[in-house]
């Protein structure tokens, strides 16, 4: 059921009775915003209602900045491993929805919850409670307004958990933020543990993170204004939206696309600085049949699962091939993104 702002409180309650015990699971690869708006919830089910709650993730977390989060801010997070079963415990979906591909959830999973802000999926009209909103720039946007319905006050650590997944999610070029978000904001900036903060926007970067770039600057091709990056076998998947979000800076970039393989998955990030051209509903079309993809309208991703290493070659060369034909209208030979200096002068 979706829930509306009107029904909220009640609705929240009354499924909160039904259950003494709580599972919060994000999507794969947590980001700032998915692990903020999960410890947000999290404190407010044990402390507030008394309610017996973990949370659980799948995928890997490798961005230093989310260790450094999970490690200074104490987030309680436990990972679930490729061939674990999903814990035997009502489940609560954090920014990400069922039937999206991109959460450990198979389609005889049922959530009872999910809280999110990304489009509306068919599915998630059915479970219990569904909390949607679209219209604001992060999941710990929602997750501090029950914070400010409830008349609660979040501890430190959980202030500041919340203010950096919201600003990793509005605050930046190609992000998109309401006049909420940043009221919001406004409003945590006054409870959060700013060294810490700094600590986690800033850490001490592992040597692959320089690989990882490096690779992206050296396998990177541009069409037009279209830079496409082919990273072959990769140790984070985290790696792929952070070079995408370091080559859509190029000043004559407007799109980008880097893919990447790990543990058997072709994994793919879109970046659209064009408004006729939104990310998500493009990687989707990108993307088909053969994987999962979404986002919002200047950023996305997704992934494509391989049957066979031996299949890669010809899916990139299809992706590449498609994504062309789709944006462009026509396949054309590219320019290694470090060869430009030979065709352009500044």
């Amino acid at each position: 059921m979706l829930v509306n702002q009107e029904n909220l409180k009640i609705k929240f309650e009354k499924i909160l009775d039904k259950y003494s015990e709580f599972a919060i699971i994000p999507h794969y690869n947590p980001d700032p915003d998915a692990l903020g708006s999960s410890f947000g919830l999290y404190y407010l089910l044990n402390k507030l209602f008394n309610k017996k709650t973990l949370i659980f993730f799948g995928g890997i977390i490798g961005r230093a900045e989310n260790n450094m989060m999970i490690n200074v801010l104490d987030i309680p997070i436990i990972n679930l491993k490729d061939d674990e079963a999903l814990p035997d415990l009502p489940i609560i979906l954090m920014d990400t929805q069922p039937g999206t591909g991109n959460n450990p959830l198979t389609a005889n999973d049922i959530p009872v919850m999910t809280f999110d802000h990304h489009p509306i999926q068919s599915c998630t009209k059915n479970i219990q409670y569904a909390d949607i909103r679209v219209n604001y720039g992060s999941t710990s946007t929602i997750i501090y307004e029950y914070y400010k319905i409830f008349e609660m006050k979040p501890p430190v650590n959980v202030a500041t958990a919340l203010y950096y997944g919201i600003q990793s999610d509005v605050v930046g070029e190609g992000r998109t933020g309401y006049k909420i978000d940043f009221s919001f904001m406004e409003e945590l900036s006054k409870n959060i543990n700013r060294e810490k903060l700094f600590s986690i926007e800033k850490p001490k970067l592992p040597f692959d993170y320089y690989i990882h770039i490096n690779k992206g600057l050296e396998n990177g091709v541009i069409y037009d204004d279209f830079l496409i990056s082919s990273l072959g076998d990769i140790v984070n998947p985290d790696y792929i939206g952070e070079i995408a979000d370091l080559l859509i800076r190029f000043d004559k970039a407007s799109l980008v696309l880097v893919m990447g393989i790990y543990k058997n998955t072709i994994q793919l990030s879109f970046r659209s600085q064009k408004k006729k051209i939104d990310a998500g509903l493009m990687l989707k079309k990108i993307v088909g049949n053969l994987g999962y993809a979404g986002g919002h309208a200047s950023n996305s991703g997704g992934k494509i699962c391989l049957k066979s290493h031996e299949d890669i070659p010809k899916i990139s060369k299809r992706i590449i091939t498609k994504s062309l034909d789709l944006i462009q209208g026509k396949i054309t030979t590219g320019i290694p993104f470090l060869s430009l200096n030979d065709y352009l002068k500044y």
